[in-house]
């Protein structure tokens, strides 16, 4: 009996504690919320939205000529180039599926073919219809050559 009440008194000192500890990390946060907004002045508004339309011509520009160079350089057949050009054309945030294609098409002729199927893949969900093409003859093991490139 005395020892009944021993483990009694026990658990129910054990348990106030956890619920005393359990508390001390719900009780919410007692810092202080400064609200430091400053809503932007119409001039600022108006520079930040130029820069931006600005930012987004340069980017279109660059992917232009960037796309513009890489083709020159396929047309070469100088791929090593066609691609460096193709991903910094790609950087730009703008895509076209030809270049996706082309780019897939290289990589493949350089021996990259899970690289190479990746773009192909991308073209074809762009809607390009000859990379499908492309990707059945990759699995049907078929060799690339120069001629898969479209100009």
């Amino acid at each position: 009996m005395k020892f009944d009440s021993l483990v009694l008194i026990f658990f129910v000192l054990l348990c106030n504690g956890i619920v005393k500890a359990q508390n001390r990390y719900d009780a919410p946060a007692k810092a202080p919320i400064i609200n430091t907004y400053m809503p932007m002045s119409h001039e600022e508004m108006m520079l930040r939205a130029a820069a931006k339309v600005w930012r987004e011509k340069q980017a279109q520009e660059n992917f232009e000529r960037y796309s513009r160079t890489a083709h020159e350089y396929l047309q070469k057949k100088q791929i090593g180039y066609f691609v460096s050009y193709a991903k910094a054309a790609l950087s730009t945030g703008y895509y076209n599926c030809q270049l996706y294609y082309n780019l897939g098409i290289s990589y493949c002729l350089s021996g990259q073919k899970r690289r190479g199927k990746k773009y192909l893949k991308k073209a074809l969900k762009e809607g390009f219809p000859g990379a499908k093409h492309a990707l059945f003859a990759i699995k049907k093991k078929e060799v690339l050559s120069y001629s898969w490139f479209i100009f």
